[in-house]
């Protein structure tokens, strides 16, 4: 028993075109064995292909604990972020999330994580390690070596790579109200890290307890290299504002890795002609920056 007031937890889960996987992530839910209540938000974006039915069916089926939001016009496209619209629904003391694709394989998932950041009021958010499910294969999915698992700093996200799995994710309430930059930058996920470091620290659960399943037509895996790296100038540009000296030294070097990167594409073989493109690329940069910066203040 908790010696403060018993929490709720707000599971968040967008889906959308998940026809063959949502039961499985629903049911990943519903196994979910605790000694707190659970209320599991379920946001369908406009399915075609019957995952909205299914959703449905479990609402029914559960309307003590599903509550289905079922989208009649697809709001992605219209400029809405399904996870933060969702989170907008949650009532919980902590707010999971887990999209339609994904699912959770431990019954005791969300007791440990509550677990823990009850011990841990210092800690905003915590999560856990995850197998990857990709072409068939199932493996762990890669942690840097060199991390403090009970003190992860959003720099080990910038100097390393994204290694937090989204449904293996557990948030404080007080991430919320979501601020107005974070909707002007892609990756929401890391923006929420970002968010969440900022408040308090961040810490990774040694189990694993969660499956990524990458299909190689998400939102992410279905662009190309280009389409991807001009996605993460755009979140370096959105997010550095708000981070640390330090952080924003870590930014500015991952920025020079991608503009190297899109100078040597462009004119591979002409190291004169690769010189004078990085250079515009770099001022093309500083330009949006100031752009940015006037419009974030107006």
């Amino acid at each position: 028993m908790y010696e403060s007031a018993t929490p709720l937890v707000s599971v968040c889960c967008t889906t959308y075109h998940h026809v063959h996987f949502i039961r499985q992530a629903i049911e990943g839910f519903l196994m979910q064995r605790t000694s707190f209540p659970i209320e599991i938000i379920i946001r369908d974006d406009a399915s075609t292909d019957g995952t909205a039915a299914i959703v449905k069916e479990y609402a029914e089926r559960h309307p003590n604990r599903i509550r289905a939001i079922l989208n009649e016009e697809n709001q992605f496209r219209q400029g809405v972020r399904p996870i933060p619209d969702a989170m907008c629904h949650a009532r919980g003391t902590y707010i999971a999330i887990c999209e339609g694709d994904d699912h959770w394989t431990d019954p005791l998932k969300l007791q440990k994580q509550v677990d823990f950041m009850e011990a841990n009021p210092g800690h905003t958010i915590c999560f856990h390690r995850a197998h990857r499910l990709m072409d068939g294969a199932l493996e762990p999915f890669p942690i840097p070596d060199d991390i403090d698992p009970l003190n992860i700093r959003f720099d080990d996200l910038l100097r390393t790579y994204n290694f937090v799995i989204t449904a293996s994710v557990l948030l404080r309430r007080t991430v919320l109200p979501l601020p107005k930059w974070f909707f002007r930058v892609p990756f929401g996920d890391m923006a929420i890290y970002a968010l969440a470091s900022s408040k308090g620290r961040m810490a990774m659960l040694p189990d694993s307890m969660a499956v990524w399943r990458v299909t190689g037509s998400g939102a992410w895996t279905g662009l190309s290299t280009a389409q991807q790296d001009r996605n993460f100038l755009r979140f370096y540009r959105g997010v550095r504002p708000q981070l640390t000296p330090a952080q924003q030294a870590l930014v500015d070097r991952n920025r020079m890795v991608i503009l190297e990167r899109m100078a040597t594409e462009r004119f591979s073989d002409n190291h004169r002609m690769k010189g004078l493109h990085l250079a515009w690329l770099r001022l093309r940069e500083s330009w949006v920056d100031s752009l940015e910066r006037m419009h974030a203040v107006s």
